[in-house]
């Protein structure tokens, strides 16, 4: 069985919490307290030396880096919904997990850490108003090809999975998400998917 090594506040574990949830596969669940600094533990940075989460554990491979693993579990799985084949569609879903991680995670991520868990240091400040300006560019781009597409790449597919967390959480970081009113119905869509749990669940 699958191991997914996470925390129930990180929207990068909930991405694979997403697919795995969709596909049906069931995964044991580990807690890994990163406010206590359980990252740092040498047990767990031996399977991943970013000492980061998530981190997977599939028998005796192991893989981290959260847009990482939806690929895996995709084609793991394959045949599925929500991992396409076919060149385009795949270059397609590889372009939006890049974007995520180059534009929707860095700026609406860190926006929300630093609102939820920030000093409130100057040097923060300016930091998260970038972070937030920046993010909200990105959620320009989403919404302008939302407007047009009903998913990402076409069908639902782990470019949504990867993508939604930190849009959806955007407001836990100050960051008007319901500005864009096509990143809002994208958002009720997924919501709408066979195998959705929230980050609660």
């Amino acid at each position: 069985m699958i191991k997914l090594y996470d925390h129930p506040l990180s929207g990068n574990s909930y991405k694979s919490r997403l697919a795995l949830n969709h596909l049906g596969i069931e995964y044991e669940r580990i807690n890994v307290d990163v406010f206590k600094g359980e990252q740092n533990d040498p047990k767990f940075a031996a399977l991943n030396p970013n000492k980061k989460i998530p981190v997977l554990v599939d028998e005796d491979f192991v893989m981290w880096e959260s847009n990482a693993l939806l690929f895996y579990i995709g084609k793991k799985y394959s045949p599925n919904d929500i991992y396409p084949e076919d060149p385009r569609t795949h270059g397609l879903v590889a372009q939006w997990l890049l974007f995520g991680k180059t534009s929707i995670d860095p700026n609406l991520a860190m926006a929300r850490y630093l609102t939820r868990f920030g000093s409130g240091e100057e040097h923060e400040l300016q930091q998260l108003a970038k972070c937030r300006a920046h993010g909200m560019q990105a959620l320009k781009i989403l919404d302008d090809h939302l407007h047009d597409n009903e998913f990402l790449a076409g069908d639902y597919t782990i470019a949504d999975i990867g993508c939604y967390p930190y849009v959806h959480l955007g407001p836990e970081g100050e960051v008007d998400i319901e500005a864009y009113s096509s990143v809002m119905s994208w958002i009720e869509r997924i919501q709408s998917q066979p195998g959705y749990i929230s980050m609660e669940d």
